[in-house]
């Protein structure tokens, strides 16, 4: 836990006015730091953040009473209290993240702490990476993101894929405590904008890729692509900055920093990190990673061309940290999936294939099936079940149908997480992107369950089944509730109740649930 901190310290050197109440210098030492005001306790300093759908400063009369001494808030706030302190600025959620940085005692400077950002493959990567260096560094990784938060102790599910600063720096602060060397965090583009990472000490910054995904927040692809550069532009010179360059926007995210610059291509030979496919099957692939014009032969036990990307810019990460090639390589070797990328349901073995997916993107979804669509055999068929979210990017429901069009033989256009928006709206919005040639290969089931089902009773032999979307979830939003509802758990109850045509073996060791 953060020891009580001098208010004068905590705010030293930041542009801040001192709009009202006691002087910093004569508070005593701040006990806690929250912008939830449910969070509060005496001796707390209160930081009134605007969001997106509350605003803090609603909540100072709340806070103050709860026993805050000190209130953060935008310039030109008010208070009556003559006894709080308040401290106002122009960029309230920016330094508002260095005032949990600092009040946690700068954990991030402690560690070599990695931000991994990108549309897709941010989980696979940090996956990756934290498993290479628990592999190869003396000191273990800590990792946050998407599917969960792991401090070096504990492993617990994640509400958000990048959570508030707060959380963020008492996050880091543990894993420090719990003796980790490194860490890595999904960083997404929502939390770049609102300034949840401003206050952290990045050692490398890895960008995946960028493709169309939350235009309802960003409004625009240049938005979009400026917060993502947020983190590049936050590197100092002394940092590595890992770059895919095969994304049309690799160049340009390059250029966004003062960092070291490494390049990882799978078709560029001038590139830092190359990889070239020799084979590919849905258990792994076979390449050579060249690196200083040496090449380095590994079986990568993931499936497809996207995950060669991940795994290669992993390991330009771990090398940059000081990771040694043959082990880099041999954790690579041993490595596994996030729960729900591509997560078998069935066994290789089986008469037909299940495989659960979180890609949610049209730009996720081809690569998953590309990916998959070469490994069909002769006598099966690729069969997508997919949906889109409600009360999100609304212009990728179309695009999604044009690739799950182009390499599914047959598609099944279900409910993702509908939240407040009709399901059947969302799915005919959906199926308005089907080709007209290819309607006859698409059928609309508003009940992911009874989808599920019925793509698993009527799988044949060599059939491969995709249910993409929600991956590693355990739930699905209707309205604003939350709901039990597991893809996986779903299949492997649908296929233990098939006609006894359409059985399979459920896997359900760890491993498979793992993906390995």
């Amino acid at each position: 836990m953060p020891r009580p901190m001098d208010l004068a310290t905590l705010i030293d050197h930041l542009t801040l006015d001192h709009a009202g109440g006691p002087e910093a210098s004569s508070l005593s030492p701040i006990t806690g730091i929250t912008e939830d005001s449910r969070a509060v306790a005496p001796g707390s300093l209160f930081i009134a953040r605007p969001g997106e759908t509350h605003d803090g400063r609603d909540y100072l009369d709340d806070a103050i009473r709860a026993g805050a001494v000190a209130v953060l808030a935008p310039s030109g706030t008010t208070i009556d209290r003559a006894s709080v302190t308040l401290l106002t600025s122009d960029d309230v959620p920016g330094v508002g993240a260095i005032l949990c940085e600092r009040f946690c005692g700068n954990p991030s400077r402690a560690l070599d702490l990695v931000g991994v950002t990108g549309t897709n493959g941010k989980t696979t990567t940090a996956f990756l990476i934290q498993q290479i260096l628990n592999a190869t560094l003396d000191r273990p990784c800590g990792l946050m993101g998407t599917v969960h938060t792991d401090d070096g102790r504990a492993i617990e599910p994640a509400a958000l894929t990048t959570p508030a600063a707060r959380e963020i720096s008492g996050t880091l602060e543990r894993v420090v405590s719990n003796g980790c060397g490194a860490a890595v965090i999904e960083v997404s583009s929502h939390a770049l904008q609102q300034r949840r990472t401003d206050g952290l000490s990045f050692a490398a910054a890895v960008f995946t890729n960028l493709s169309g995904d939350h235009m309802d927040y960003h409004g625009s692809e240049e938005a979009y692509f400026d917060a993502k550069a947020r983190l590049f532009e936050q590197l100092a010179e002394d940092s590595v900055a890992i770059i895919n360059d095969d994304d049309p926007r690799g160049e340009r995210m390059a250029s966004r920093t003062a960092a070291r610059v490494l390049r990882c291509s799978l078709q560029k030979e001038s590139a830092d990190y190359r990889a070239v496919i020799e084979r590919a099957t849905i258990l792994g692939v076979d390449l050579q990673i060249i690196h200083q014009g040496e090449a380095h032969p590994l079986h990568l036990p993931l499936c497809g061309r996207h995950n060669v990307m991940n795994a290669l810019q992993a390991a330009a990460t771990a090398s940059a940290l000081g990771a040694e090639m043959p082990r880099i390589l041999e954790a690579l070797a041993r490595s596994h999936a996030p729960p729900g990328r591509l997560e078998p349901v069935t066994r290789p073995e089986d008469p037909f294939s299940v495989y659960v997916d979180y890609a949610h993107t049209d730009d996720a979804l081809e690569n998953v099936l590309s990916a998959v669509r070469p490994l069909v055999p002769d006598s099966g068929r690729l069969r997508v079940i997919f949906g889109c979210g409600g009360d999100r990017d609304r212009t990728k429901r179309p695009r999604m149908a044009q690739v799950a069009a182009r390499y599914g033989d047959e598609i099944i256009i279900t409910s993702d997480n509908p939240r407040t928006e009709d399901p059947g709206t969302i799915v005919a919005e959906v199926a308005a992107g089907v080709p007209a040639a290819d309607s006859d290969r698409a059928v609309q089931c508003v009940d992911r369950r009874e989808a599920i089902t019925m793509a698993i009773n009527s799988a044949r032999p060599g059939d491969v089944i995709v249910i993409a979307g929600k991956g590693h979830e355990d739930y699905q939003i209707i309205g604003r509730e939350k709901r039990p509802f597991d893809d996986r758990v779903i299949a492997r109850e649908a296929l233990r109740d098939a006609p006894p045509g359409a059985k399979a073996h459920v896997e359900t060791t760890e491993a498979g649930r793992a993906g390995a």
